[in-house]
């Protein structure tokens, strides 16, 4: 697992994302999918995707594409307010 900073730096965490979800602020950080948790503040831009899903669009960029599944959108849609 990694954690990539604002400034793109990239360090190794020792937690899987399933004990860093449990030890997060769950206002400010949200499971995205099963490769991804982010910052309400790296969050750029959301837009709708193919079968009802959600491409999240992060800053810094990460090297593959975000997506939230079908049974997170509405959870994630209420996280950002």
């Amino acid at each position: 697992v990694f954690a990539i900073c604002r400034d793109s730096g990239r360090h190794i965490v020792n937690y899987t994302l399933d004990q860093l979800e449990a030890l997060l602020d769950p206002g400010s950080y949200f499971r995205l999918n099963r490769s991804f948790i982010s910052s309400i503040r790296s969050i750029k831009e959301v837009r709708k995707y193919f079968n009802s899903r959600l491409r999240v669009y992060l800053s810094p960029p990460p090297e593959k594409e975000v997506l939230i599944s079908r049974i997170k959108v509405a959870d994630f849609i209420n996280w950002m307010g």
